[in-house]
């Protein structure tokens, strides 16, 4: 937790030295705007055990119900990608009595989330959001293997029998559960009613033993 705190504090910190790029940014001009981001994903507590940092990518929309309310609602379609770490290799290794050579999990998510907006100076504005989800959870864990095949070289002009390292699934671990999360941003303006932000959230997944991530995402509203 002390980690979300830092991402989020660090999101404000930018916001609060980076000037607006125009100032004719009107974001109750448009109810309906798109978005799409991409980011790093920090995985924390119990989770950072077993999956290393990643990477995030994602789109969704944002509706604005009341042109002069600072309340909107937002959908997001995210996917995060980890490695495996050692810890969990190995216990792969002892669960599947065989040697486990590379492991990742994969997150593919749908959130819903109200957002309240925060006007700054210059057209920039402050949100908070809030909300809930499904999220979807793969965990594959595999073995490098010598896969055998016929090749040719057409360079050299030879064909032939080859041998080509490839990984072959041992294990797969795959979940759906309900997921929350809270996070908060600053959007900047463009021209033209399009914008840029950047966000963290804390997100958590409902699983056995909780999966905690916190994306860090940098994304274009258009």
């Amino acid at each position: 937790m002390t980690r979300y705190v830092r991402s989020l504090g660090a999101v404000l910190l930018v916001g609060s030295c980076l000037p607006a790029f125009a100032q004719v940014y009107d974001p109750q001009q448009r109810p309906l705007q798109w978005h799409v981001d991409g980011g790093y994903s920090i995985t924390t507590g119990r989770t950072a055990d077993f999956l290393s940092n990643g990477w995030s990518i994602g789109s969704g929309v944002t509706w604005r119900p009341i042109a002069d309310s600072p309340l909107a609602l937002r959908a997001d379609l995210h996917y995060s990608h980890f490695d495996a770490t050692d810890r969990l290799l190995n216990l792969g290794e002892v669960v599947n009595q065989t040697r486990i050579d590379n492991g990742n999990g994969q997150i593919l998510g749908l959130d819903v989330d109200a957002v309240l907006n925060v006007p700054l100076s210059g057209g920039v504005r402050a949100y908070v959001l809030a909300g809930i989800g499904v999220d979807y959870r793969r965990i594959e864990l595999t073995q490098t293997v010598a896969v055998g095949g016929f090749v040719c070289d057409q360079w050299w002009g030879f064909c032939g029998q080859g041998y080509f390292p490839g990984d072959v699934l041992v294990d797969r671990e795959e979940t759906t559960r309900f997921a929350w999360n809270a996070g908060l941003g600053v959007e900047f303006p463009l021209y033209g009613g399009q914008s840029w932000f950047i966000e963290a959230r804390y997100n958590r997944m409902e699983t056995r033993q909780p999966t905690e991530i916190i994306p860090i995402r940098v994304g274009y509203r258009f």
